[in-house]
């Protein structure tokens, strides 16, 4: 497996990958499609902030998934602290591409002077993913409840949180 920098060209697998998570789980609470134009401009403002998005391969050079990380909301307010994203294609879930995309993000978030916490937030139906960043250390530090409605039922967002 090959994880490496994103390019514009990864962008609609990516996209590919973020429409299937939002019309097939509830992992993520948008409901509505991301366009390929949005997800570039999006992808844009990562590097603008000077943040990594990085790509999971095969060694056959197929795609898998995409990981980054970015700032926190106001990153003024939040010095330091940067969230995760995690989507794997769904035919690379369980083999081991989450763990090689999360351990690049913190390998990179430990050699970046400005980031001093990683925060994942995930919803708790996401067993997956909270087993994932356990793994590596991040600490359930809180759940909002009942905070989106998706698929006839409510979601609790949990709040996990790895200093780096």
């Amino acid at each position: 497996m090959l994880i490496r920098p994103v390019g514009l060209a990864d962008v609609p697998a990516m996209t590919e990958t973020l429409n299937w998570a939002i019309e097939h789980t509830d992992v993520i609470f948008r409901t509505n499609p991301a366009s390929i134009a949005e997800r570039e401009d999006y992808l844009r403002h990562i590097w603008e902030e000077d943040c990594p998005c990085f790509i999971a391969e095969s060694d056959s050079g197929d795609y898998l998934g995409w990981a980054l990380y970015h700032p926190y909301r106001d990153p003024q307010v939040w010095t330091g602290c940067y969230e995760t994203t995690i989507y794997l294609s769904p035919t690379a879930q369980g083999k081991g591409v989450g763990t090689a995309l999360l351990s690049a993000l913190i390998e990179e978030a430990r050699t970046d002077k400005k980031v001093h916490s990683l925060l994942a937030l995930i919803v708790s139906t996401n067993a997956a993913s909270l087993k994932l960043h356990e793994k590596f250390g991040f600490e359930n530090v809180g759940t909002l409840k009942e905070v989106c409605y998706k698929f006839d039922h409510w979601l609790n967002l949990a709040h996990l949180q790895l200093l780096v």
